[in-house]
Parts: structure tokens; sequence; C-alpha cells
């Protein structure tokens, strides 16, 4: 949690330098831009009590096209994961007829898919923020390793996910830059695996990368 509070406060500060810098420096308004940012998943709700640990292991690549005074249009997919061990608990295993008390291994990984809306407050402006929806789905693996045993579900899904950020180039006419988002994410996939069930999955993330703007 230290390192991903840092590299946030990192990006924040090279954000301010770039502005004051260039606080009136128009530049140009770009056609379209494509990002891409490693991203920290916290699940909360449900899906919290699957894994309650943040998973920093994600990526995300997105591409937006601009529509008209500051509405893009756009896609965004992905790779994510979380996962955590808990230490003995007990399952059943009916086929087998069993009980076992050990650790167990949780983790989802999911593959995420969607169609983007944003809207850049100024756009032409070397720091621009903006507010997004990503409408879409995902496709995910639920494991649960219990010892040499691998249960495991495969789901689809439908998700939203809306979106605050800042788009901030390094410079006036720099075609280079990088981003800062937040979201929330909702799902209808759900997690039915023995004990363990989970509905509706729901997290909050937090992207950090960078951008390449196209005039």
């Amino acid at each position: 949690m230290k390192k991903i509070v840092s590299v946030i406060f990192l990006v924040f500060l090279t954000l301010g330098v770039v502005r004051a810098q260039e606080p009136t420096s128009a530049g140009y308004t770009p056609s379209s831009y494509y990002t891409f940012s490693w991203n920290t998943a916290f699940p909360i709700g449900n899906f919290h009590d699957w894994v309650s640990q943040p998973g920093p292991a994600g990526f995300d690549f997105g591409g937006r096209y601009l529509i008209r005074n500051g509405l893009t249009a756009g896609f965004n997919i992905g790779w994510q994961r979380v996962a955590k061990i808990y230490d003995n608990q007990t399952y059943t295993i009916p086929d087998k007829g069993i009980a076992i008390t050990a650790r167990n291994y949780r983790f989802t990984w999911m593959v995420p898919f969607q169609a983007v809306i944003a809207y850049h407050f100024i756009p032409q402006k070397v720091v621009s923020p903006y507010v997004g929806l990503g409408i879409g789905g995902d496709y995910m693996e639920h494991h649960l390793m219990i010892q040499e045993y691998d249960i495991y579900k495969t789901c689809w899904d439908f998700s939203l996910t809306p979106e605050v950020g800042i788009l901030a180039r390094f410079g006036a006419f720099s075609n280079w830059g990088a981003i800062l988002a937040f979201n929330y994410k909702w799902t209808t996939n759900r997690i039915d695996l023995y004990e363990e069930e989970s509905r509706d999955l729901q997290m909050l993330n937090i992207k950090v990368g960078i951008a390449l703007t196209i005039r």
C-alpha cells in the first residue's frame, strides 16, 4: 500500500510541475489518444469477502477518439488478478467424502472489455481532467486451491465502470503524457464454490500510466 501511495504522490507531483511550467499553454486538442496503465484493484462488498487483499497485478490498454467539444468515445481492455492465502479453514469435498482443514489459496483473474464514453473539460490544455463511463463485460476465473485440489469456475458478466481522471501531456505540443484515474466497477459476476458464495462483484481501481496523443 505504501508503494501505491508513493506512486500516486509522484504522479501528482509531476503533473503539478508540468502545469507550473506551462500554466497558460493551450497547445493543441488531440484528435485521439491511447493509454497503457498499471492497475491496482481493491475488492469491496461481497468480493472483499472472497479476497480481502488489494491486487496490484493488472494492466489496462485503452483508446479514445474525439467526437466534438471534449466528448470522446473508445474502448478499454485489460487483465487483472486478486489473490490471498487463508490459514486453517475446513472444507468438505462432497464427491470425495472427505473434509480438509488446511491453508487455502484463493484468486480471481479477469479480462475486462468495455466501450467507453468520456468528457474532457479542457481537452486543449496540457492538464485535462475528465469523467467517463465504461459499459461492457468481463471473463473471470475464480479458483479455490486446497492442497492438491483446484476448485474453479469460469464466468462471463456485464459490467459498469464510472471513472474520473486526469490526462497530462509532457509539454504543450508533446505527443506523450501521463494518465491518472480512479474508478468504481460493478459487475453481475458471482462466485459459488462450495461454501464460498459472492454476488454482484465490485471493486475500486487506481490506474497510473502513460498516454500517446494524436493531433
